[in-house]
């Protein structure tokens, strides 16, 4: 076992070091011993030199040395260290231990005082008996140690009354100071993994809204109002300078799509059937050559049970050249060099409904992750709304005037009290233009009647003038 086990880690080795010319700053035999002075590569081959040292050394005198180089190959567990090559869980634990950095050193703090005043105390009082197990300072800080880290030895216990009082104080209160980083870390951990969860799901969404702009601008681009030729370029076939007409890539790759379905339509049937061993119904040559399998064809197909296995038909023969060909031959369409207002509308509707789609697809990538987004969204929700609220009343006094503050009666400050007070003043100008007609209209009246006294007195001052 120790022969392959040296065997493997010493191929294992070249090959490693042989292989990591993959990298550029590997390459050659400069890049190879750089490789080389790296840590773990150190590590495996002092391991291989010392696992071949310890298989050659095989003569009585070198025992000694032989263990001592079986010892060095403890550093073999090292090779541990493989398994996580990009330092992820270290990162993780590092991350977590320096965001609760603050509670931990308090409570480590906090424990180890209550272990020193522990060990302490106790040590005083169980001091006193020859027979006990607290000789020095050291037995009772041992006995601290293993109490309050929950161990439990047992080899070091107080023996007087007044000594166990005082290790079940400080034990159940030390204990819970000990218990708390365990806590802490857990905490954290969790919710540096949540916090990752939702940093994934937030980036679900760059896509989809990326996707959701670039259908709205799409959408734009293809209005009548919006004048851009470039729009339509990726539509149309181009035409090269020697008179072969090149596709786009999109038109490519539509059509490279439509043939891969239609043949699977058309062939996948004969596929599957021939794949599970049954029956077929009309061969493929005779499909690519265009003639058609009539009803008792197929029926007399059906009923041939006595087929072998080497008429049975293979995918090779299945796929064959005619019916790629003739798919080919189906799927040919004549270059576009100038879109038509059909074209254009066609095309826009299809743009409105990609943007349909990618408006949904956004919509569901936004949806809460957990409690904490659906707390935060409703947050959002009540500030955006306490904005708007103050927008409207900001409006309203631009529109109504300020109120001042009514100290008796709260009701006048609110809007419809205003629109009230309002319509009370309205209603009080009205009364006073009511009030001035009418004394406007007294006024005429008195002045009509004294023209009309006027006129019927006029003839006789001129009969009085004539006598």
């Amino acid at each position: 076992m120790e022969i392959f086990l040296v065997l493997s880690f010493g191929i294992e080795y070249f090959i490693r070091l042989w292989s990591a010319g993959c990298r550029a700053k590997y390459q050659g035999l400069v890049g190879r011993f750089h490789f080389a002075r790296k840590p773990i590569s150190i590590i495996d081959l002092f391991v291989v030199v010392a696992s071949t040292v310890v298989l050659v050394s095989t003569s009585e005198g070198e025992v000694f040395a032989a263990s001592a180089i079986r010892g060095v190959r403890f550093l073999q567990i090292l090779r541990m260290l493989h398994v996580d090559r990009q330092g992820g869980s270290w990162r993780l634990l590092w991350s977590v231990v320096y965001v609760h950095r603050q509670e931990l050193i308090t409570t480590l703090y906090i424990g180890f005082l209550v272990l020193i005043f522990s060990s302490y105390f106790v040590y005083l009082v169980e001091r006193g008996p020859p027979q006990g197990d607290f000789k020095t300072y050291a037995d009772a800080l041992w006995w601290g140690v293993v109490t309050v880290t929950t161990i439990g030895y047992g080899d070091t216990v107080p023996s007087t009354w007044a000594g166990k009082a005082i290790a079940s104080c400080f034990s159940i209160f030390a204990i819970s100071f000990f218990a708390l980083p365990a806590g802490i870390l857990g905490s954290g951990f969790a919710l540096k993994v949540q916090s990752k969860q939702r940093q994934k799901h937030f980036s679900r969404q760059i896509p989809a809204a990326a996707s959701l702009i670039q259908c709205l601008w799409r959408v734009y681009a293809a209005e009548k109002s919006f004048n851009s030729e470039a729009t339509w370029k990726i539509h149309l076939t181009q035409v090269s300078g020697n008179g072969i007409t090149t596709e786009s890539p999109s038109r490519k790759a539509g059509l490279l799509k439509k043939q891969k379905s239609w043949l699977k339509e058309a062939l996948g049937f004969n596929f599957e059937m021939s794949s599970r061993g049954s029956p077929k119904a009309g061969s493929v040559s005779e499909v690519g050559e265009g003639s058609t399998a009539s009803g008792a064809d197929v029926d007399g197909s059906v009923g041939k049970q006595g087929r072998s296995k080497k008429d049975s038909y293979t995918p090779s023969q299945t796929v064959s050249n005619a019916s790629i060909a003739d798919a080919d031959a189906d799927f040919k369409v004549e270059p576009v060099t100038k879109l038509t207002e059909t074209h254009k509308v066609a095309i826009r509707a299809i743009r409105k409904i990609k943007y349909l789609v990618a408006k949904k697809n956004f919509q569901q990538a936004r949806k809460p992750y957990d409690v904490r987004d659906v707390i935060e969204q409703y947050s959002q929700g009540h500030l955006n709304m306490t904005v708007r609220i103050k927008e409207l009343q900001r409006r309203v006094d631009q529109s109504l005037g300020r109120m001042p503050y009514a100290k008796g009666d709260k009701t006048k400050n609110t809007i419809s009290g205003r629109i009230l007070a309002i319509e009370d003043r309205v209603n009080e100008v009205d009364v006073k233009l009511e009030q001035c007609v009418s004394l406007l209209q007294a006024v005429l009246n008195t002045l009509q009647e004294q023209e009309n006294w006027r006129v019927m007195l006029a003839p006789t001052k001129s009969k009085e003038v004539e006598v």
